[in-house]
């Protein structure tokens, strides 16, 4: 079995590829992919496997992409921004015949390809094709899917949150992800879907250690668009989020309050320029004066928690009003990666059964399993890894 990486050099693909080479039983090769063929050589060459291989795409260049992935079983792609690039990526992958699985968390990107006829031409295809199974969305996500089937006859309400260390790894893709999720953060009351930026309104919540209670505030995620697909009785949905340190929390924060995420450009010495592509120079431009971490200090950071993630439901179980919340807390990176390649290998051996393109609520059928393999090859890996559930049963919420 072939399995092609798409943007296979970056560095939460390969918290995948190395947890591959660590657990994996599947893949005979893996192929890791980027624009860049010099640093793809020099990772295959410190990875040190026989089974990993080095290839160069321009993934918005079709005929590139079709070359590489012409003789893959899987294709996983972590390539960003998805809003810009996974539509072009998915038909391309539907045209190839093969079967696909990425960590989009852009709920634009969602909404322009469950629009189109891509899922059609995938089921048509008998392609098993998994949008979004990542960490948030994804093993999050999953938890849901899990905690619903056990504890709920009905679902009233599905709160998403999630809290990350700033000094996660990650390059100007995650920043430009942030300033374009708190641009425009919907969530559904009611049953109707509203849309409002970041920060309008705030509450506390209690991630427990390693951040305990923080100010969270909507963010534009995805979880808005697929857990409804799955659990379609759900009236309200959001998704909620901090950052540490609070300050990189209150930075943000006043950038979406004096709207510089806006696309609307205005002119600097004849020059049109919008409010978000100068927040995004000035930040980048801050990030490159602060030092790098090592790789012994980044060893020694992934040592502890760096994220928090959680879910709280509400409904009804035997005519009762009962309450969920679940709290997962790692690091981001394994988080987000590590699902996805155990994704891949259901995809290769046939185990994901629905076909066409399916939100993760959809795909991961045999939730409680997923998540004890994915804790399982998390703490195998040498990371922190600990999930608490809290279940109460009450007279109203």
């Amino acid at each position: 079995m072939k399995l092609v990486v798409l943007g296979g050099a970056g560095s939460q693909a390969l918290y995948g590829v190395r947890d591959l080479l660590l657990h994996g039983k599947v893949f005979t090769e893996v192929v890791i992919c980027s624009r860049n063929i010099e640093k793809n050589r020099k990772i295959v060459e410190s990875l040190n496997s026989p089974i990993v291989k080095a290839a160069q795409v321009d993934v918005s260049d079709k005929e590139s992409l079709r070359r590489v992935i012409s003789d893959c079983d899987v294709v996983a792609n972590c390539t960003g921004p998805y809003h810009e690039l996974a539509y072009g990526i998915i038909e391309t992958v539907i045209e190839a015949g093969k079967h696909y699985v990425d960590f989009c968390d852009d709920i634009e990107a969602f909404h322009e390809i469950f629009r189109s006829d891509l899922p059609k031409k995938a089921e048509e295809k008998g392609l098993s094709m998994i949008m979004g199974l990542g960490a948030s969305p994804g093993i999050l996500s999953v938890f849901a899917r899990s905690a619903n089937e056990r504890f709920f006859d009905s679902l009233e309400e599905a709160v998403f949150y999630f809290a990350v260390d700033s000094r996660e790894p990650g390059g100007p893709a995650v920043l430009g992800h942030m300033l374009e999720c708190i641009h425009n953060a919907p969530y559904i009351k009611d049953g109707v879907m509203h849309n409002e930026p970041s920060f309008r309104e705030e509450w506390d919540f209690d991630f427990h250690a390693p951040y305990g209670k923080r100010k969270v505030t909507r963010i534009g995620h995805p979880e808005v668009f697929t857990f409804p697909r799955y659990a379609t009785e759900t009236k309200n949905v959001s998704v909620r989020f901090c950052l540490e340190p609070v300050a990189s929390y209150e930075g943000f924060r006043d950038v979406s309050l004096r709207g510089l995420t806006s696309v609307h450009p205005f002119m600097i010495n004849g020059n049109p320029v919008t409010p978000r592509d100068f927040t995004m120079a000035a930040m980048l431009a801050q990030k490159a004066m602060e030092p790098a971490m090592t790789e012994a200090e980044l060893k020694e950071f992934l040592r502890q928690p760096t994220a928090c993630a959680a879910i709280e439901l509400h409904g009804q179980k035997d005519g009762k009003c009962v309450s969920f919340v679940g709290r997962i807390n790692g690091n981001m990176a394994p988080l987000t990666a590590i699902p996805l390649f155990i994704g891949a290998e259901m995809l290769a051996q046939g185990k994901i059964r629905k076909k066409g393109i399916l939100v993760v609520e959809e795909a991961i059928e045999e939730a409680d399993a997923f998540m004890r393999e994915t804790a399982e090859r998390i703490r195998g890996n040498g990371f922190s890894y600990t999930i608490r559930e809290d279940f109460t049963v009450t007279t109203e919420y």
